[in-house]
């Protein structure tokens, strides 16, 4: 409120009634603009009230059954118009069928951003990522892998998210076979 000897930190009946008998007598500040007003004890019963029902809520659903694998391999399956197709072997199929995929989510090539993913088509037999390559970037031929995180809470209908997708020559998994640099009508 404008004036008063109270502040108010959440939306309680007090802020409510003022909003819809005069809202120009609302004012949003910074804490430490308050001043001298004591904090509205309706308003911290409110906040009480949803920080334990939140914590509710978060113990009964429990997060995914194990963390993910650090990283899952890829292969190259396809290179058309810009559009690189990664496929994941068939022991990957359910945990990408349960990965999102988040805006801005990068292709990483030695630290550059080389792409980005699109989607995951987890209906095929065999799973597939599909990046759209920067133009500038040179297409490199060999071993990737993904990586996968937690999901942020926007997304969070899935238990898995793609971290980035990288080039696997350092991973051990790849170690038998070295990346091969092509240049692709370059």
């Amino acid at each position: 409120m404008k004036y008063g000897e109270e502040y108010h930190p959440a939306w309680c009946h007090i802020v409510s009634d003022k909003w819809s008998t005069a809202p120009r007598g609302l004012l949003v500040t910074l804490l430490a603009d308050v001043g001298t007003r004591a904090r509205c004890q309706e308003c911290d019963r409110s906040l009480k009230s949803v920080t334990e029902s939140f914590a509710k809520e978060h113990e009964r659903s429990p997060g995914p059954d194990r963390q993910p694998d650090t990283a899952i391999p890829l292969r190259v399956v396809g290179f058309s118009h810009g559009i690189l197709f990664l496929a994941a072997g068939p022991k990957y199929q359910e945990v990408l069928k349960q990965t999102a995929v988040e805006p801005a989510t990068p292709l990483l090539v030695d630290g550059r951003r080389h792409g980005m993913l699109l989607r995951v088509d987890a209906s095929r037999q065999e799973p597939l990522l599909v990046i759209q390559m920067d133009p500038r970037a040179k297409f490199r031929n060999g071993s990737y892998q993904v990586r996968l995180r937690l999901p942020l809470q926007r997304s969070a209908t899935k238990p898995y998210a793609v971290d980035l997708v990288e080039p696997a020559a350092r991973a051990k998994h790849a170690a038998a076979q070295p990346p091969v640099a092509d240049d692709v009508g370059r």
